[in-house]
């Protein structure tokens, strides 16, 4: 009812973004990219599944802020 920063202040706009932002790359990795799909049991394997995913929303991530075009790269093999 009384958090330490107050709900109309441009300190809760930031932390809130930040708090979205986190919420949507989990969601991510758990819908997207199916990381609980995966029946993996040792820390290993999820620890890595978790890194490739981590690296392929970086390259997503990239390739969305590039201007560069892999469709004619892709289609002269």
């Amino acid at each position: 009812m009384f958090p330490p920063v107050a709900r109309n202040s441009n300190e809760w706009t930031n932390i809130y973004k930040r708090r979205t932002t986190c919420e949507r790359s989990n969601k991510r990795a758990k819908e997207d990219y199916h990381l609980e799909a995966a029946k993996h049991r040792t820390t290993m394997m999820w620890t890595i599944r978790v890194y490739g995913i981590a690296m392929c929303q970086h390259i997503d991530a990239w390739y969305q802020e590039s201007n560069l075009d892999l469709k004619p790269m892709l289609l002269s093999a």
